[in-house]
């Protein structure tokens, strides 16, 4: 199995369906499109495409890995499970850096949205790679590796074989059933 690049690229960007989601409906659509209209017109874009690109590596390093394997249910459990870890990690460690910038302390686990954060971040990620992993499923192209057994060496020298009624002949003539022409 083989996409390319940009296919990993659209199904990062089919996989933000739940953030936005949840972006907008988490606050009041006023607060959103003001985040938006802001400021967020440069930072959004610049997030979004540092998303896009680590999802497509993390995505094409998943299919590289699972390229021999055909069962569709195994790719999603793999590409949720792998979406839930990653976006939990990336999530905690940015956590972790704004209350280190911020309050001078590394205590993330006594924040309010801690315990949301914990919760939100793996069902998000999982919900997210499956929705990018459904969107790159038809942009796979696939490829077989056939094997098969070696041929025989068909240039092989026979003294005496010049061509095929010479070389019945020749069988004749060892099994003993020599006719005469």
């Amino acid at each position: 199995m083989y996409a390319t690049f940009w296919s990993h690229c659209k199904a990062a960007f089919a996989s933000m369906v739940p953030f936005v989601i949840v972006y907008f409906t988490a606050q009041p659509f006023d607060e959103a499109m003001g985040f938006l209209v802001s400021g967020g017109v440069t930072i959004a874009p610049a997030l979004v495409g540092i998303y896009i690109c680590g999802w497509a590596l993390m995505s094409m390093g998943l299919l590289r890995a699972l390229r021999f394997d055909q069962s569709v249910v195994k790719h999603y459990v793999v590409y949720a499970v792998t979406g839930a870890i990653a976006l939990t990690v990336v999530a905690l460690g940015i956590l972790t850096a704004v209350r280190v910038a911020r309050e001078g302390t590394w205590d993330i686990w006594n924040v309010s949205t801690f315990t949301t954060l914990l919760v939100a971040s793996p069902l998000l990620g999982a919900l997210g790679a499956v929705i990018g992993r459904r969107v790159l499923a038809f942009f796979i192209q696939w490829h077989r590796w056939l094997e098969r057994e070696v041929l025989p060496n068909a240039l092989e020298f026979v003294e005496g074989k010049h061509d095929r009624a010479e070389f019945h002949r020749m069988k004749a003539d060892e099994d003993g059933t020599a006719t005469q022409s």
